[in-house]
């Protein structure tokens, strides 16, 4: 009886744990706001985001609020101890997160997510991995900045770097017009590097 009570207890306790870890999107009519806060943690500095998911990123190192639901449809938000990742159901309606960001180091983007920036994401060094059919319209300015493009995926850049190292593939669309690198350097995948427009 007593071992009963304390595998109970210690239930209770882990399942109380790994709800409280897990932050999700639910369905609702009204936007919600859900307040986070990263105690003594360092923030995460890596964004996985996948799905049928519309992220809207906005830096603000002062901000308590991990996202914003913007719409309906169902997402789920979660942190682990290095990322902040974003998911829907394969099928699902597209749902419409915006994130709030301090530092980040890396973005990836997947499925038929699409990221874009509200504001220009100041940090040192940023890392944009993307892939299936996914797409990002991503404003920055960095010292060095990594893009890895597969599939069909496309990628637009806005701003400025030092160095910027490209890594991509001929069915791959990435649009530069409107950002400067002093040094670029590309790796070429397959045949060619991604179609300029």
């Amino acid at each position: 009886m007593k071992q009963r009570a304390t595998s109970l207890l210690a239930i209770g306790i882990l399942a109380l744990a790994i709800s409280t870890t897990t932050v999700n999107a639910t369905e609702v009519v009204n936007p919600t706001t859900t307040i986070y806060k990263y105690n003594d943690q360092q923030a995460p500095k890596k964004l996985i985001i996948s799905g049928n998911v519309e992220v809207t990123l906005v830096q603000d190192h002062d901000s308590k609020k991990l996202y914003s639901n913007e719409g309906t449809a169902k997402a789920r938000v979660y942190t682990t101890d290095d990322a902040i990742q974003i998911s829907t159901k394969k099928n699902s309606e597209t749902a419409k997160i915006t994130l709030y960001v301090g530092d980040i180091s890396r973005i990836d983007v997947s499925g038929n997510a699409v990221v874009k920036t509200k504001n220009t994401l100041n940090v040192q060094h940023l890392q944009i991995i993307l892939q299936d059919d996914a797409k990002a319209d991503i404003s920055s300015k960095t010292e060095s900045i990594y893009t890895k493009l597969s599939n069909e995926c496309s990628l637009k850049l806005n701003g400025s770097t030092q160095f910027h190292s490209i890594s991509t593939n001929e069915l791959a669309t990435l649009n530069t017009n409107n950002f400067k690198a002093a040094k670029t350097e590309v790796e070429k995948r397959n045949t060619d590097y991604a179609k300029s427009k």
